[in-house]
């Protein structure tokens, strides 16, 4: 069964000229005669669609890992810019100088009983052990806690 341009488009929910066009483009067969065969047209007309989907699916994936990996690089140059400017430091250079801090604080509540002694003069040898013995108990007690 052969049809007209204007048939095959009432068929496929296209215009007769873009059913040409696509005859011109070798997507659809058409006979010598202009006529188009009713059964090859619709399947020819259908792997165009389909391999256009394909296309189009393909060209959406590309472009959400084109965005993907703009956003990525956004990312590297922004954090490149924040740590010459200085708003950003290495965490191991922090957790260096955080241990530092904890050392010193930990020094300091150590010599608490001496310094004690030093200025409470009335405080008897028993006093000054029960008093390490007090700063030692919250230093490990603050250790248990990492």
């Amino acid at each position: 069964m052969t049809i007209t341009a204007g048939e095959l488009a009432e068929w496929l929910g296209l215009t007769a000229n873009r059913v040409s066009a696509l005859a011109r483009e070798g997507v659809i067969p058409r006979n010598a005669d202009k006529r188009f065969p009713l059964r090859a047209a619709i399947r020819a007309y259908c792997d165009h669609a389909r391999v256009g989907a394909t296309g189009r699916r393909a060209d959406a994936e590309l472009a959400a890992e084109k965005l993907r990996l703009a956003k990525e690089n956004a990312d590297k140059l922004a954090f490149q810019n924040a740590r010459a400017r200085g708003e950003l430091i290495a965490a191991a250079e922090v957790g260096r100088e955080w241990a530092g801090v904890l050392r010193d604080v930990r020094a300091a509540f150590l010599a608490l009983p001496s310094r004690a002694a030093g200025k409470l003069g009335h405080l008897t040898p028993h006093d000054l052990a029960a008093l390490d013995a007090e700063v030692r108990d919250v230093l490990m007690e603050l250790a248990e806690h990492e």
